[in-house]
């Protein structure tokens, strides 16, 4: 073989190593590129839908709350009906006071949410709501001071 051709195909032989390892580099940086628009995606879902989540919630809880503490200034007997939503993204949900009577509960996917009850002291709770069936309604007995959930 002549000293033209060997150097001819040592070209070659370089520049397809040269370009086999350009495409393999411009696989890995388009792979990369994807996976980080995938994950930003994903994220920006997850983050849209717990912070919807979280507003409904703290909503509930808050409507919940103002209920009880407008139940609570009457004098007499209140039974008051609460129109809630069923589901909270898609969810079934749990309203229930919180161990110290000091704010309002709701349990979503395993989440809890609060809001504060701004009642007199000496109030008791008793009972929870649970979002589904519809038919909510919240109890005041002034003389024995106690907000039944129901």
């Amino acid at each position: 073989m002549s000293l033209w051709l060997r150097s001819k195909l040592k070209r070659m032989d370089n520049k397809g190593i040269a370009v086999t390892t350009e495409y393999v580099l411009l696989l890995g940086v388009s792979l990369l590129i994807f996976t980080a628009v995938f994950i930003g995606f994903n994220s920006f879902g997850n983050t849209a839908s717990a912070d919807a989540c979280s507003e409904a919630a703290y909503g509930i809880a808050s409507h919940v709350s103002q209920c009880i503490a407008d139940a609570s200034k009457s004098d007499g007997t209140v039974t008051e009906s609460l129109d809630l939503q069923e589901r909270i993204c898609g969810s079934p949900y749990l309203v229930y006071p919180s161990g110290d009577g000091r704010s309002i509960c709701v349990l979503v996917n395993g989440v809890e949410y609060e809001a504060p009850v701004i009642v007199s002291t000496g109030i008791k709770f008793q009972g929870f709501i649970m979002s589904v069936p519809a038919g909510h309604r919240i109890d005041y007995e002034p003389s024995s001071g106690t907000v039944a959930l129901s």
